[in-house]
């Protein structure tokens, strides 16, 4: 089941950026073929387009949020808690509302900066303690929550599209732009729910392994989280 999600978050979204045009968004439905059929009885109200945009990016932040708070715990796991909490702060600063490209890309680096800082002490690291190893196995536990927070959030960002494509049949002539807005922050989600995935699944690959060298416990679903089963 997983893998269908997938497959629909790597459509070709990539190639498209904020400055979509009409004629672009009403190929929409051939991109996302039949992942995307019409909704029936019209289209959609700009509010509820407007309500599902505000839902995923809220979906977003939450999954976000887990990977944040796992990252923290192995921080102090490590002994490197500070270094990353400042790292993380960009991260922070993501809030409700339009989030772009740019905005995306800066949480995603500092995310992968604070990764690395841990990965280094983690191979300095033989011997965890009893309590840096709970540390570690409660990390892998929100990043695993964090990855199927991603895994539904990428269904959510496919209803988004379908709606925004029957918006448009509706829409008048000063709410096309509206949605267009809202058609865009889609497209931005799009882009970044699968390589936040990437991300995510590296970085709990490489707790799992040390995990299995030092007797940690991991989560339960963590091999097909990484699968993508």
């Amino acid at each position: 089941m997983v893998k269908r999600i997938v497959m629909l978050g790597s459509i070709s979204f990539m190639l498209l950026g904020t400055g979509i045009s009409f004629a672009q968004f009403g190929n929409l439905q051939g991109m996302l073929g039949s992942a995307a059929s019409k909704v029936t009885g019209g289209g959609v109200s700009i509010n509820d387009l407007g309500s599902s945009r505000d839902q995923a990016i809220s979906d977003y932040l939450a999954s976000t949020k887990e990977l944040d708070i796992s990252l923290e715990k192995a921080a102090e796991a490590f002994g490197v808690k500070k270094e990353v909490l400042e790292k993380l702060a960009v991260v922070e600063s993501l809030k409700e509302g339009n989030i772009n490209d740019n905005d995306l890309d800066k949480a995603r680096q500092s995310s992968q900066e604070a990764q690395a800082i841990i990965a280094q002490k983690m191979k300095e690291t033989s011997a965890p303690s009893a309590e840096d190893k709970a540390l570690l196995a409660e990390s892998m536990l929100h990043l695993a929550i964090g990855i199927q927070k991603d895994i539904v959030l990428i269904g959510t960002i496919k209803n988004l599209t379908t709606q925004a494509q029957s918006a448009m049949t509706s829409a008048s002539p000063m709410e096309i732009m509206k949605v267009k807005d809202i058609t865009a922050t889609a497209f931005t989600l799009a882009k970044a729910v699968p390589m936040d995935l990437g991300l995510e699944k590296s970085i709990l690959g490489s707790y799992i392994e040390y995990a299995k060298a030092n007797n940690i416990s991991t989560p339960a679903n963590a091999s097909n989280l990484l699968g993508g089963e």
